[in-house]
């Protein structure tokens, strides 16, 4: 396992989520308020599953009884909220040990199902899902005439990477 490498994709994570939602806010509100909206439900719905997966890590209750909230919050309180989270992420994970990372996990999916994983697997989640879900948002980003970040990890390792 290797920690250096899982807090550097965390990093992308946190960039490539800031840049997408800077991407949102230069759309012109107004241009298609629909698109708009599914871009911000998209962006919470990362966030949620990222604090659902927080609590699993930590053995703690989430209170999320769905993978999205009724409310769509605002890109300003997104970037606050999805900053903050990575950065747990980063603080945690940089204080986990190899045990920890293999260590298995039981916790209760939203639905009600039982699940297992082990921590490194649920950590993998969280990086992997939102990249799933930005690559939608940069699809509306396009259909609303804007421009989607270059959220690839080259650009990240080159640019702000240091």
């Amino acid at each position: 396992m290797d920690r250096n490498t899982v807090v550097t994709l965390l990093k992308y994570k946190k960039w490539a989520d800031a840049a997408t939602l800077k991407s949102i806010i230069s759309l012109d509100a107004s241009a298609d308020s629909q698109k708009r909206h599914l871009m911000l439900r998209l962006m919470n719905h990362i966030y949620v599953v990222d604090m659902i997966f927080r609590a699993n890590i930590t053995g703690q209750s989430h209170g999320y009884t769905a993978l999205n909230t009724p409310e769509t919050p605002s890109c300003d309180e997104l970037a606050a909220n999805m900053n903050a989270c990575t950065d747990w992420y980063i603080e945690h994970i940089s204080a986990m040990n190899d045990a920890d990372f293999a260590e298995t996990i039981n916790f209760r999916f939203v639905d009600g199902g039982d699940g297992e994983m082990k921590a490194i697997d649920m950590i993998n989640h969280v990086l992997f899902h939102g990249t799933y879900h930005r690559g939608a948002v940069g699809w509306l980003i396009s259909e609303c005439g804007g421009v989607p970040p270059k959220d690839v990890m080259t650009v990240f390792l080159r640019d702000h990477n240091h």
